[in-house]
């Protein structure tokens, strides 16, 4: 298994794509694989120690609750399931590391918990042997999909939560009702800040197989304000591409340009644009906003 880069894309088209699937780094130099689940039924699972400071186990309703808004989405149209696993101990994120597709609040900073002798430097494995986050501060939560570079298809696809300290001192604080929304610099847990649930159904949308794009409204929009809320409705047009991905009975539907060209075909027809695999693949970028980003490993 390799490590690719950490891949942002940044949608900066003057009109918005309705849904972008993530572009997978292929090893036959095929520009037009999408990494797409091949099986239907996805477990997920908690690391148990949760978010400190979110009250009581309030963080873990919230993640169930993005999750059952995907599988009431797949009811409608696709046979895709998402299944609820029992929580873990000492979750690690990574194919290969035991662990199936985990979502995990990373608590502390490696800069601030890892001594600067450690191995783990070297080999980027610092973020599981001390269970901190090794990623940009302006990341609000990130998703690792392990995939193959030969097909495209997911084996393993893993969410953090940032809840470390950045450079500054100052942390996302994850909180899980609905309002009021908190004002900047007096965020507390009875107040809406950064919302698990907004943020989990966004990285599930990664989860899946999509990408940013451009459009505010967009579920998959890349960056989320202090008190958004409005990602926890998956929008019409990023449902409409799971849909299309993930058709009930039918294998998922590849992101080539045969497959394109039917989806416009098929949206012209229903005013619904089609699948959109625009980018640069190995594009490397770090984005200084808030973002609700994306990375990929390879194998």
């Amino acid at each position: 298994m390799s490590r690719c880069a950490l891949i942002v894309l940044v949608a900066g088209a003057a009109q918005a794509q309705p849904y972008l699937r993530t572009r997978a780094l292929s090893n036959t130099g095929d520009s037009n694989l999408c990494v797409t689940w091949g099986v239907r039924k996805v477990t997920y699972r908690m690391d148990g120690a949760g978010s400190a400071r979110t009250p009581v186990e309030a963080e873990f309703t919230a993640v169930d609750n993005a999750f059952s808004t995907w599988q009431q989405l797949a009811r409608g149209c696709s046979d895709f399931e998402f299944i609820r696993g029992p929580r873990i101990t000492d979750a690690k994120v990574g194919k290969g590391t035991g662990d199936d597709n985990v979502i995990t609040f990373r608590e502390e900073n490696c800069r601030d918990v890892v001594p600067i002798s450690d191995a783990c430097q070297a080999d980027g494995s610092c973020g599981n042997k001390h269970k901190c986050w090794e990623h940009s501060d302006s990341t609000i939560a990130l998703t690792t999909s392990t995939y193959s570079t030969r097909t495209g298809v997911v084996f393993d696809s893993d969410i953090e939560f940032n809840a470390g300290k950045s450079a500054d001192g100052a942390r996302f604080l994850f909180t899980t009702i609905s309002s009021p929304p908190c004002a900047e610099g007096m965020e507390s847990p009875f107040c809406t800040a950064y919302d698990i649930q907004n943020t989990a159904t966004h990285e599930i949308g990664h989860l899946v197989g999509f990408d940013h794009v451009s459009d505010p409204m967009s579920t998959m929009a890349p960056t989320a304000a202090l008190g958004d809320l409005a990602k926890r409705a998956i929008d019409p047009g990023t449902a409409s591409g799971f849909c299309g991905t993930y058709p009930r009975g039918k294998p998922p539907v590849p992101c080539d340009e045969l497959a394109q060209l039917k989806n416009r075909i098929t949206a012209r027809n229903t005013g619904t644009l089609g699948c959109s695999c625009t980018g640069t693949p190995g594009l490397v970028a770090w984005l200084a906003l808030a973002l609700l980003g994306r990375r990929s490993r390879r194998r």
